[in-house]
């Protein structure tokens, strides 16, 4: 398998678990998965005060981390997640569309960090952290 038909299968994957086609997430570019996703506020993802759920911000940096990560990644390794941190800076909206961004800061042999944030426009929304550990197939 080539690194694009690996990217291409992990991503049919990833952006079709059933979860997070009921949220919403797309990428911002389909030609770039590393690009990030995006979600847009909407009835099924804010909670009574009408904003973008807080539990969906560490949900969100995950997929984001792991599709920066992916082409990165050996061919004989995939990433699981080990921890999350996340920061809420200021409400996403009903309506907004939330697009997040996430870089791979170091990847080792068996553990990889990487850093996130949430935009609404160029208004940082959320920030955080991940660690997923690197494993064989």
């Amino acid at each position: 398998m080539t690194p694009d038909e690996r990217t291409a299968a992990v991503l049919e994957q990833v952006l079709g678990l059933p979860l997070h086609r009921a949220l919403g997430i797309a990428l911002v570019d389909d030609g770039d998965p590393a690009a990030g996703v995006q979600v847009t506020v909407g009835p099924g993802i804010v909670n009574p005060a009408g904003v973008l759920h807080g539990g969906l911000v560490p949900l969100l940096l995950d997929v984001a981390g792991f599709l920066a990560l992916l082409p990165r990644l050996p061919l004989d390794r995939h990433a699981v997640t080990v921890s999350t941190a996340s920061s809420i800076i200021a409400a996403a909206r009903t309506g907004d569309v939330v697009r997040v961004e996430a870089v791979v800061d170091r990847l080792g042999r068996t553990q990889a960090f990487l850093s996130g944030r949430l935009l609404v426009g160029e208004k940082v929304v959320a920030t955080g952290q991940v660690v997923k550990a690197v494993v064989a197939v």
